[in-house]
Protein backbone atom coordinates (compact mmCIF):
# COMPACT_ATOMS: atom_id res chain seq x y z
CA UNK A 1 0.00 0.00 0.00
CA UNK A 2 1.41 3.24 -0.68
CA UNK A 3 -0.36 7.13 0.56
CA UNK A 4 -1.81 7.35 -2.80
CA UNK A 5 -3.76 4.24 -1.72
CA UNK A 6 -5.35 5.52 1.52
CA UNK A 7 -8.82 7.03 1.79
CA UNK A 8 -9.21 10.64 1.49
CA UNK A 9 -9.54 10.94 5.50
CA UNK A 10 -6.44 8.71 6.09
CA UNK A 11 -4.85 10.98 3.46
CA UNK A 12 -5.77 14.31 5.06
CA UNK A 13 -5.21 12.97 8.56
CA UNK A 14 -1.58 12.57 7.76
CA UNK A 15 -1.26 15.92 5.66
CA UNK A 16 -2.37 17.70 8.74
CA UNK A 17 -0.26 16.37 11.11
CA UNK A 18 2.61 16.81 8.81
CA UNK A 19 1.55 20.62 8.84
CA UNK A 20 1.07 20.70 12.67
CA UNK A 21 4.20 19.04 13.20
CA UNK A 22 6.57 21.19 10.93
CA UNK A 23 4.02 24.44 11.71
CA UNK A 24 4.03 24.55 8.47
CA UNK A 25 0.44 26.41 8.26
CA UNK A 26 2.12 29.29 10.02
CA UNK A 27 5.53 29.63 8.86
CA UNK A 28 5.27 27.74 5.33
CA UNK A 29 4.63 31.90 3.65
CA UNK A 30 3.67 30.99 0.29
CA UNK A 31 6.62 27.85 0.53
CA UNK A 32 5.63 24.93 -1.37
CA UNK A 33 5.43 22.15 1.80
CA UNK A 34 8.17 19.87 -0.15
CA UNK A 35 10.13 23.18 -0.29
CA UNK A 36 9.38 24.12 3.39
CA UNK A 37 12.78 24.08 5.81
CA UNK A 38 11.79 25.08 9.64
CA UNK A 39 15.38 24.95 10.46
CA UNK A 40 15.36 28.73 8.32
CA UNK A 41 14.19 30.12 11.58
CA UNK A 42 17.21 29.36 13.78
CA UNK A 43 20.23 30.85 13.88
CA UNK A 44 23.12 28.72 14.44
CA UNK A 45 26.12 31.39 15.11
CA UNK A 46 23.58 32.41 17.99
CA UNK A 47 22.32 29.48 18.92
CA UNK A 48 18.87 30.72 18.72
CA UNK A 49 15.55 30.54 17.50
CA UNK A 50 14.37 33.99 15.44
CA UNK A 51 10.70 32.65 16.21
CA UNK A 52 9.11 32.57 20.04
CA UNK A 53 8.94 28.96 21.40
CA UNK A 54 5.20 28.84 20.54
CA UNK A 55 5.77 29.00 17.16
CA UNK A 56 8.91 26.61 16.91
CA UNK A 57 7.70 23.67 15.04
CA UNK A 58 7.59 20.11 17.40
CA UNK A 59 10.24 18.69 14.51
CA UNK A 60 13.07 20.13 12.19
CA UNK A 61 12.45 17.63 9.41
CA UNK A 62 11.76 18.24 6.35
CA UNK A 63 9.01 16.38 3.77
CA UNK A 64 11.34 14.07 2.30
CA UNK A 65 12.27 13.02 6.02
CA UNK A 66 8.89 12.48 7.17
CA UNK A 67 8.71 11.16 4.02
CA UNK A 68 11.93 8.62 4.40
CA UNK A 69 10.01 7.32 7.49
CA UNK A 70 6.67 6.71 5.53
CA UNK A 71 8.90 4.77 2.96
CA UNK A 72 10.36 2.28 5.39
CA UNK A 73 7.69 1.95 7.73
CA UNK A 74 5.73 1.07 4.66
CA UNK A 75 8.75 -1.40 3.29
CA UNK A 76 9.04 -3.33 6.62
CA UNK A 77 5.76 -4.05 6.95
CA UNK A 78 5.56 -5.81 3.72
CA UNK A 79 8.18 -7.97 4.45
CA UNK A 80 6.14 -8.91 7.41
CA UNK A 81 8.16 -7.60 10.26
CA UNK A 82 7.17 -7.74 13.70
CA UNK A 83 7.34 -5.39 16.12
CA UNK A 84 7.19 -1.07 17.29
CA UNK A 85 9.22 1.49 16.18
CA UNK A 86 10.96 3.76 18.15
CA UNK A 87 12.35 6.81 18.02
CA UNK A 88 15.48 7.66 20.43
CA UNK A 89 15.91 11.38 20.83
CA UNK A 90 12.53 13.03 20.13
CA UNK A 91 13.06 16.94 20.91
CA UNK A 92 9.28 18.30 21.18
CA UNK A 93 8.23 14.76 19.39
CA UNK A 94 6.97 15.75 16.32
CA UNK A 95 8.34 12.50 14.57
CA UNK A 96 6.93 10.13 17.06
CA UNK A 97 3.87 11.80 16.01
CA UNK A 98 3.79 11.55 12.57
CA UNK A 99 4.65 7.73 13.62
CA UNK A 100 1.62 7.63 15.77
CA UNK A 101 -0.75 9.04 12.98
CA UNK A 102 1.11 6.21 10.14
CA UNK A 103 0.17 3.57 12.33
CA UNK A 104 -3.46 4.74 12.24
CA UNK A 105 -3.97 5.88 8.93
CA UNK A 106 -2.27 2.37 7.99
CA UNK A 107 -4.05 0.35 10.06
CA UNK A 108 -1.19 -1.42 11.93
CA UNK A 109 -3.03 -1.97 15.40
CA UNK A 110 -0.13 -4.55 16.58
CA UNK A 111 2.20 -1.95 16.49
CA UNK A 112 3.34 0.61 18.74
CA UNK A 113 5.44 3.77 18.98
CA UNK A 114 8.23 4.15 21.67
CA UNK A 115 10.04 7.81 22.12
CA UNK A 116 13.29 7.60 24.44
CA UNK A 117 14.18 11.09 25.47
CA UNK A 118 16.09 12.95 28.43
CA UNK A 119 13.63 15.56 28.37
CA UNK A 120 16.17 17.80 29.98
CA UNK A 121 18.40 18.44 26.71
CA UNK A 122 21.17 16.26 25.08
CA UNK A 123 24.00 15.25 27.87
CA UNK A 124 27.63 15.89 26.96
CA UNK A 125 29.79 13.43 25.19
CA UNK A 126 32.08 11.91 27.81
CA UNK A 127 33.59 9.24 25.41
CA UNK A 128 34.18 11.50 23.07
CA UNK A 129 35.23 14.72 24.45
CA UNK A 130 35.70 16.26 21.36
CA UNK A 131 32.47 16.01 19.65
CA UNK A 132 31.55 19.02 18.37
CA UNK A 133 27.72 18.64 20.02
CA UNK A 134 29.45 19.40 23.52
CA UNK A 135 30.08 23.27 22.52
CA UNK A 136 26.34 23.86 21.78
CA UNK A 137 25.18 26.65 23.78
CA UNK A 138 21.55 25.57 23.23
CA UNK A 139 21.43 21.81 24.56
CA UNK A 140 18.06 21.23 22.83
CA UNK A 141 15.81 20.99 25.88
CA UNK A 142 12.25 20.58 25.55
CA UNK A 143 10.53 18.86 29.03
CA UNK A 144 8.46 16.36 29.29
CA UNK A 145 5.43 18.41 30.05
CA UNK A 146 5.71 20.37 27.93
CA UNK A 147 5.73 17.43 25.13
CA UNK A 148 3.25 15.75 26.57
CA UNK A 149 0.82 18.88 26.08
CA UNK A 150 1.56 19.04 22.08
CA UNK A 151 1.06 15.26 21.91
CA UNK A 152 -2.14 15.50 23.22
CA UNK A 153 -2.81 18.72 21.34
CA UNK A 154 -2.64 16.42 18.23
CA UNK A 155 -4.64 14.06 19.74
CA UNK A 156 -1.62 11.00 18.85
CA UNK A 157 -0.94 10.89 22.74
CA UNK A 158 -2.68 7.19 23.91
CA UNK A 159 -1.94 4.27 25.14
CA UNK A 160 0.36 3.30 21.47
CA UNK A 161 2.93 6.02 22.40
CA UNK A 162 4.49 5.31 25.09
CA UNK A 163 7.26 8.23 26.66
CA UNK A 164 10.44 6.85 27.97
CA UNK A 165 12.29 9.70 29.90
CA UNK A 166 15.85 9.76 31.55
CA UNK A 167 18.84 8.66 29.94
CA UNK A 168 18.97 6.13 27.44
CA UNK A 169 22.03 4.35 29.44
CA UNK A 170 18.95 3.79 32.24
CA UNK A 171 15.97 3.66 29.67
CA UNK A 172 16.52 1.68 27.20
CA UNK A 173 17.61 -1.81 28.98
CA UNK A 174 14.20 -2.09 29.77
CA UNK A 175 13.65 -2.56 26.68
CA UNK A 176 15.10 -6.04 26.37
CA UNK A 177 11.95 -7.81 25.56
CA UNK A 178 10.57 -5.73 23.00
CA UNK A 179 10.33 -6.81 19.55
CA UNK A 180 11.53 -3.78 17.30
CA UNK A 181 10.71 -3.15 13.32
CA UNK A 182 12.02 0.44 13.14
CA UNK A 183 14.33 2.42 15.18
CA UNK A 184 15.10 6.25 14.25
CA UNK A 185 18.05 8.05 16.15
CA UNK A 186 17.68 11.25 16.59
CA UNK A 187 20.36 11.51 19.56
CA UNK A 188 23.06 13.90 18.04
CA UNK A 189 25.80 13.02 20.53
CA UNK A 190 28.76 10.11 19.97
CA UNK A 191 27.44 8.91 23.37
CA UNK A 192 24.25 9.18 22.95
CA UNK A 193 24.28 7.48 19.72
CA UNK A 194 26.42 4.22 20.61
CA UNK A 195 23.83 3.71 23.67
CA UNK A 196 21.06 3.60 21.77
CA UNK A 197 22.34 1.71 18.62
CA UNK A 198 23.83 -1.41 21.56
CA UNK A 199 20.66 -0.68 23.33
CA UNK A 200 18.01 -0.96 20.28
CA UNK A 201 19.82 -2.58 17.25
CA UNK A 202 19.80 -6.16 18.98
CA UNK A 203 16.29 -5.82 19.55
CA UNK A 204 15.52 -5.22 15.92
CA UNK A 205 13.98 -8.06 14.35
CA UNK A 206 15.33 -9.03 10.66
CA UNK A 207 14.87 -6.82 7.63
CA UNK A 208 13.85 -3.76 10.58
CA UNK A 209 14.82 -0.41 9.45
CA UNK A 210 17.16 1.67 11.27
CA UNK A 211 17.62 5.58 10.29
CA UNK A 212 20.11 8.01 11.60
CA UNK A 213 19.14 11.40 11.48
CA UNK A 214 22.43 13.14 12.55
CA UNK A 215 24.68 11.89 10.12
CA UNK A 216 26.12 15.10 9.61
CA UNK A 217 27.43 15.09 12.90
CA UNK A 218 30.79 13.88 13.35
CA UNK A 219 30.41 12.33 16.90
CA UNK A 220 27.20 10.54 15.21
CA UNK A 221 28.84 9.12 12.36
CA UNK A 222 31.55 7.95 14.04
CA UNK A 223 29.96 6.32 16.92
CA UNK A 224 27.96 4.48 13.65
CA UNK A 225 30.61 3.60 11.91
CA UNK A 226 32.17 2.01 14.70
CA UNK A 227 29.43 0.14 15.96
CA UNK A 228 28.79 -1.06 12.33
CA UNK A 229 32.66 -2.14 12.21
CA UNK A 230 32.71 -3.68 15.67
CA UNK A 231 29.59 -5.97 15.28
CA UNK A 232 30.44 -6.48 11.56
CA UNK A 233 26.90 -5.97 10.10
CA UNK A 234 25.77 -6.01 6.57
CA UNK A 235 22.85 -3.48 5.68
CA UNK A 236 24.47 -1.13 3.30
CA UNK A 237 24.24 2.17 4.51
CA UNK A 238 22.09 4.53 1.81
CA UNK A 239 21.54 8.58 2.46
CA UNK A 240 18.01 10.12 1.53
CA UNK A 241 17.61 13.98 2.16
CA UNK A 242 20.48 13.93 4.52
CA UNK A 243 19.37 11.20 6.78
CA UNK A 244 21.47 7.75 6.88
CA UNK A 245 19.76 4.72 6.53
CA UNK A 246 20.11 0.70 6.31
CA UNK A 247 17.97 -2.49 6.40
CA UNK A 248 19.38 -4.83 8.96
CA UNK A 249 20.42 -8.27 7.22
CA UNK A 250 21.35 -10.09 10.95
CA UNK A 251 18.88 -11.78 13.18
CA UNK A 252 17.28 -10.19 16.13
CA UNK A 253 19.77 -10.40 18.83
Amino acid sequence: MSRSQLSTAAKAQLEQIERAVTNYAELGDGQSFQQFRAIGFYDPESSQWTIPRNRQPMTLLNAQQLALIETLLLQVDAAGVRGHLVEAGIWRGGAVAFMRALLQAYEMPERSVIAADSFAGIPLSEYFRHDQVNKWRDRWEAGLEEVTAGLTRLGVLDDRLELLPGLFADTLPTLADRELALIRLDADSFDSTTTALECLYPLLNRHGAVIIDDWHLIGCRIAVDTYRRKNKLAGEVQVTADNAWWIKQEERG
